[in-house]
């Protein structure tokens, strides 16, 4: 589920002045289903939008906002999953802080700011202020029934912009929850023949904001790839003037041929995406390694590139390559972009 769905939900909820739940993973410690970070909206309708962990950990939490909802009510609570103790039932062996927080207009100006640099792929910290709850809540060890801090209404929240975006980590930091709203940019796949397509519809199912390029108009017709990822014609030779590769950007490149996986490849090195790949033979690795080192780049810069390019599962269809390409970015953007607070 993205974020920019449940943004544009919460939003339609105000407009119909209706109010709504937003309940987030704050801190996580030990083993958890999901990370700090993870959303999921209640609505007074009764339906739900994305997820906390799944079982019984959404099961209470579900509970939780139902009734926080009811009575206009944000919250902050801790919950074990493990040990004889465990709140929940499960033995996952570790504990979460969720944070409850009541969507009424107050927050209408933070969800529109948010909204806008979610669909820019840009950069910004979203806040909430925790010491409504009282003092020291956000690092209490309590947890179960004992844990919970309620308060009528809701959290303050502000999008704040901090120099250094990337030292920024989801989770509680002192008694403010911090997320960074958008800590990638951009997914660029160069080549949209059989991979590049099936790629492209595996990675924008997981939240990665694609962008399709190739020089064949005929490869990038709409009905090939699903409707929220991006096309663009391009010239390989000069992919500069059509693309603006950031340090935050991932790149795969799976054009149909080497001359063009090479201008492609010195080219985007060059802008030193957060990931680079390229679809290749072991033949075809060495040529392209060694063309880097040809027009001067270093051993370090060169060993960045994955080319083979995908956790090696014997993969050998269009759709099981996607695959194993979107579990080797999905693995760099889990530990280099979004690493687990514990």
């Amino acid at each position: 589920m993205n974020k920019i769905e449940i943004v544009d939900r919460l939003l339609g909820a105000l407009d119909a002045q209706e109010p709504a739940e937003l309940t987030f993973v704050a801190q996580t410690h030990g083993s958890a289903p999901r990370s700090a970070g993870a959303w999921m909206a209640l609505f007074s309708d009764g339906s739900a939008l994305g997820t906390v962990g799944g079982g019984s950990v959404e099961n209470i939490a579900m509970a939780d906002a139902r009734g926080l909802l009811d009575a206009g009510q944000s919250c902050l609570v801790r919950y074990t999953i493990g040990g004889k103790k465990s709140d929940t039932g499960m033995i996952c062996g570790g504990a979460v802080t969720l944070c409850h927080v009541l969507v009424d207009a107050s927050l209408r100006d933070v969800l529109v700011q948010e909204r806008r640099i979610l669909v820019e792929r840009g950069e910004g910290v979203l806040s909430f202020d925790l010491s409504v709850f009282g003092e020291g809540a956000a690092g209490s060890t309590e947890h179960g029934e004992g844990s919970k801090r309620a308060v009528a209404g809701s959290v303050p929240a502000s999008i704040v912009f901090p120099e250094r975006q990337a030292d920024i980590k989801a989770g509680i930091s002192g008694e403010r929850y911090l997320e960074p709203i958008s800590p990638e940019g951009y997914t660029y796949i160069f080549g949209c023949g059989h991979v590049g397509r099936a790629l492209a519809s595996t990675l924008a199912a997981t939240g990665f904001a694609v962008v399709a390029c190739d020089d064949r108009p005929e490869m990038l017709e709409e009905d090939l790839m699903p409707a929220t990822v991006e096309r663009r014609l391009v010239d390989y030779g000069r992919i500069g003037d059509f693309c603006s590769i950031g340090p935050r950007d991932f790149v795969v490149c799976a054009t149909s041929g080497h001359k063009s996986d090479r201008e492609v490849v010195v080219q985007a090195l060059a802008c030193h995406p957060t990931y680079l790949g390229c679809l290749g033979s072991a033949k075809k690795t060495a040529f392209v390694r060694a063309q880097l080192a040809e027009v001067g780049f270093s051993d370090e810069e060169v060993a960045q590139v994955h080319m083979p390019v995908g956790l090696p599962i014997q993969a050998e269809t269009p759709e099981e390559i996607a695959v194993s390409i979107a579990a080797e970015m999905i693995l760099h953007r889990r530990t280099a972009l979004l690493p687990r607070i514990h």
